[in-house]
């Protein structure tokens, strides 16, 4: 908890600046940044492996090995540096890319901590780290960086910086809250223990697939491979590593965050980061769940994450040729769960973790390219992992197994051999995949609609798919783009009806935007009154629009003279000279420390409300009727004045309310508070743990548990940082709800349930949901929350048509915990695969007597001790035998001897009792008639 009066950002602005080392100005400039949105693609570069630019500050010794000849070869660094990505920024603007998005940028620790601190090399990328003020000195030093950035914003590049905010190295060892090793620990004040968590590392087979709240704050609260984790409860350590984040963007300008190992943090720690350091960030979360990873999208989270329950079925589909209708159908159908954000997801085919597309696809070109037209053309914003324009795939050619790809897929742009020499050099602007993209890239910036228009599947079948892209409001309204894919082998014919939502008109003329010689003609029919028919090679796409005729593509002259003024001691008066421009300017965009404030018709603006004893920087775009832009002005800054500190806190927010919105929800509103300057926003807690910071005066709430209680208060506060006590708590108890687990045993590869809730009439889009690996040998596991429902009706199958029937019939499930196996349901979790007989005696069987087992599983032997049962209070005898599922046998049961087998109640032989085994724990209750000696 923070004390009463200290803001979040005012604790940080009380932090000792640390990252400068030297006492910084008292107002602090930031660098301009350009802003990173949807309307951008990205090149993902792996900086040591990237361009070596520098040789001065390459690692020596045991640090670096140059070659890559071994699996071994690709732990080590590689010489890449800041100088080397600057160095091909033209390469890269050759290809179109707006953005690029680089390694971790801080002091990196060198070695694990086997072998007392010496052991595996983890410097290369950057994920573990030492000191995260300071900069990675193989990369090169803070000026460099900053350098790369500006010199990448002079061609129009933006950059993303991957940031680590869950943890750094691996300095403690397993629960131990102490550094054991001397000498090991990172750089202060990051070595305090305090800090972190001690609960061990991760253990996956506790939580892969699970996604109660139980499962998500196991992983926020353990360490990810050995990696001590940052405690965000801890007030000075979240401060401390924020800070850090913030003091690089800050200092370099840089645009956006791509956000390491997201799925340990809180969705709301996230947003809090996003907020303060002020660039929009995409996350990772390693799961093909989009439910799951949607809770990270949106107002309590990160404005996007990389779409990794996409990539999932683009390499199912367009690398293994499974079906669009099990892959891309239902998983896009699934993009309302990103609240209107789907253009935020970050789409890519491979990356640093996965083996490379090329590779999985056993280097077929192209099916690389068909899914790259698609990574494109979907909605979202496309990311390309370094080299793949120069159709390579893994340094081996060979699949990367056992979880994490991360090394013959990490492979140097420049392959040299291990004394330095240059090999291979893969910075190849004439390869096929390499215009590709250029072209695509082109594309996307001359038609609106793959940037921003919403996504609408048109038709899907087994090997074809088509969508459309089309902006529905705003400046291009009515701008479309229409796609279609074939991941078979061969060509394929289809009519297809438009959407009602299209804006074509039959008798349009449409172009393949790949190959202008084609067009096709929007023609009567169909559903909806309009169909296009369109033809698809083997593994291609066809990408339809209305062609944009030759217009104007001149850019205004760049904006002269910007000067900023005070205006008082809280504004400021930007002014500048007119642009000039072929046809003419329509209007300029102010920029305020790189983030666009205005958009004004004349050469000045004025901006309000500016903090005291702060730097402002102020930069000016002009553009033109066709919205072609001008490259932002020179710079003009203002310093305010200090002023007299604003001391005094608002008033504590009243009448604060709390109502359930449905079982997992609640709205919070309160009455506005007053301050003697203005309020700025309010802090909304529960059960004392910071929510998140709106500027409204309500909040809703979302993802809660069952039958739990919540408490909210909320805290009001001001620009100057004060914050109001809190207000009175507001409490909701949400409804007990309803879950249904069950554990499938099969010897499908990856089994789905296909099920629907009772009461309701609609199934899960085929085949259903994914199942999960148990913790229980051969068993998959899935929990369904059904609300207030009494259950689900089911079926199962592989996810390629293949169906465990069960005679016809659909299962049936009940609340609760339920294991199936061949056919048979067992309420409970699984219980190891094994028959317990229960056996009644006849009444003259005495304490005295002996009963065994016999049968063929043990060679009929009437007294064998292995076999001998238990006898129980009640006078039955018991015992478990392990026998794997399908097994059959064959018994009796004796006293020690054939004379004393079991028989028929009047003393005749009896025939060999069965049993086949279902599988799992089952019981079996038998009784002896009579003993063949009495």
């Amino acid at each position: 908890m923070m004390r009463k009066g200290i803001s979040l950002i005012a604790a940080f602005a009380l932090t000792a600046s640390l990252f400068w080392g030297i006492a910084g100005p008292a107002g602090k400039a930031e660098a301009a940044r350009l802003g990173f949105d949807e309307n951008d693609t990205i090149y993902q570069i792996m900086v040591d492996r990237f361009h070596d630019g520098d040789k001065s500050n390459n690692a020596t010794g045991a640090m670096i090995r140059y070659a890559e000849n071994s699996e071994e070869d690709f732990r080590y660094m590689k010489g890449g540096d800041w100088q080397g990505v600057i160095d091909k920024l033209p390469y890269i603007k050759g290809m179109g890319y707006t953005a690029i998005w680089i390694s971790p940028v801080a002091e990196p620790q060198v070695t694990s901590r086997d072998n007392n601190g010496t052991g595996r090399n983890t410097a290369y990328h950057g994920f573990n780290v030492k000191d995260p003020n300071k900069a990675n000195p193989y990369f090169g030093t803070k000026e460099k960086l900053k350098e790369l950035v500006d010199s990448a914003h002079d061609l129009g590049i933006k950059v993303v910086i991957d940031v680590v905010p869950n943890h750094i190295g691996d300095y403690m060892y397993g629960t131990n809250n102490y550094y054991d090793i001397p000498g090991l620990e990172p750089a202060a004040p990051f070595n305090n223990p305090s800090w972190y968590h001690h609960n061990g590392d991760i253990d996956w087979s506790l939580v892969d697939g699970n996604y109660t709240q139980w499962a998500q704050d196991y992983i926020e609260n353990h360490d990810l491979a050995g990696l001590d984790d940052i405690d965000h409860d801890n007030a000075a350590a979240k401060n401390a590593i924020f800070k850090s984040i913030k003091d690089w963007f800050d200092y370099t300008g840089a645009d956006g965050m791509r956000v390491d190992a997201a799925k340990l943090i809180k969705p709301s720690v996230i947003r809090e980061l996003e907020q303060y350091v002020g660039v929009n960030s995409f996350g990772e979360n390693f799961d093909g769940n989009a439910e799951f990873v949607s809770r990270w999208v949106g107002s309590n989270g990160e404005w996007g994450m990389l779409d990794f329950p996409l990539f999932f079925q683009i390499l199912n589909s367009f690398a293994y040729g499974q079906s669009f209708d099990t892959t891309l159908k239902p998983t896009l159908a699934q993009d309302h769960l990103y609240k209107g954000n789907e253009n935020h997801m970050v789409t890519f085919i491979d990356n640093h973790d996965r083996n490379r597309f090329l590779t999985e696809v056993g280097g077929n070109v192209q099916k690389l390219q068909n899914a790259l037209t698609f990574i494109f053309t979907v909605r979202g914003v496309p990311v390309v992992f370094q080299g793949t324009e120069q159709n390579k795939g893994n340094g081996n050619g060979a699949i990367i197994t056992g979880g994490i790809a991360d090394t013959w897929n990490r492979w140097s742009m420049v392959k040299r051999d291990g004394n330095g020499n240059v090999i291979t050099d893969y910075f190849n602007p004439n390869t096929d995949t390499y215009q590709l993209v250029a072209k695509l890239n082109k594309l996307r910036q001359d038609y609106p609609a793959l940037r921003t228009g919403k996504q609408r599947e048109m038709w899907s079948a087994a090997n074809l798919y088509a969508f459309s892209r089309k902006i529905d409001s705003g400046a291009h309204a009515g701008d479309e783009v229409i796609a279609a894919f074939n991941n078979s082998g061969n060509s394929m014919t289809q009519t297809i009806p438009l959407r009602a939502e299209s804006a074509l008109t039959v008798g349009t003329t449409l172009t393949n935007l790949m190959n202008p010689s084609e067009t096709i003609t929007v023609q009567a029919g169909g559903v909806s009154g309009k169909q296009i028919t369109i033809t698809v090679n083997g593994n291609s796409n066809k990408i339809y629009a209305v062609k944009k005729t030759a217009g104007d593509t001149e850019a205004p002259t760049v904006p002269g003279n910007v000067k900023a003024v005070l205006n008082g001691t809280t504004g400021a008066d930007v002014t500048w000279t007119a642009s000039t421009d072929n046809v003419g300017v329509t209007g300029y965009e102010v920029y305020r420390n790189g983030a666009k404030i205005a958009t004004v018709t004349g050469t000045s603006y004025s901006d309000t409300g500016l903090q005291p004893n702060t730097t402002y920087t102020y930069t000016v775009k002009a553009k033109d009727a066709a919205g072609n832009a001008s490259s932002f002005s020179n710079a003009a800054t203002i310093t305010t004045p200090g002023g007299i500190p604003d001391t005094e806190a608002p008033t504590v927010p009243g009448n604060v309310t709390a109502a359930l919105v449905g079982s997992t929800g609640a709205q919070i509103s309160w009455t506005a508070s007053t301050d003697n300057v203005g309020v700025t926003g309010y802090e909304v807690y529960r059960d004392d743990v910071l929510l998140t910071t709106v500027t409204t005066t309500s909040y809703q709430d979302t993802n809660l548990q069952p039958n739990t209680t919540y408490a909210y208060t909320v805290k009001a506060k001001d620009a100057a940082g004060n914050v109001s006590g809190p207000s009175d708590p507001a409490t909701v108890t949400t409804p007990q709800g309803s879950t249904v687990t069950i554990y499938y045993k099969t010897s499908f590869a990856t089994p789905y349930i296909h099920f629907k809730i009772d009461g309701q009439n609609d199934w899960t889009t085929l085949p259903g949901v994914a199942m999960t690996p148990a913790a229980q040998p051969g068993y998959y596991t899935v929990s369904l929350p059904v609300g207030t429902s009494t259950g689900i009706t089911a079926a199962f199958n592989n996810g390629s048509g293949t169906w465990d029937n069960n005679s016809g019939n659909n299962y049936r499930f009940s609340t609760g915990t339920w294991t199936l196996v061949n056919g048979n349901i067992a309420e409970g979790e699984p219980q190891t695969d094994g028959l317990t007989f229960t056996v009644n005696v006849p009444s003259d069987t005495t304490e005295s007597d002996t009963v065994y087992i016999a049968g063929d599983f043990n060679g009929w032997n009437p007294a064998d001790p292995a076999y001998q049962l238990t006898r129980q209070a009640d006078g039955t005898y018991t015992i478990k035998l392990d026998l794997a599922a399908g097994t059959t046998i064959s018994y009796k049961f004796t006293r020690g001897s054939w004379a004393s087998v079991e028989a028929n109640s009047n003393g005749s032989d009896i025939g060999n009792r069965t049993k086949t085994t279902a599988g799992g724990g089952e019981s079996v209750t038998a009784t002896v008639q009579r003993w063949k000696d009495r």
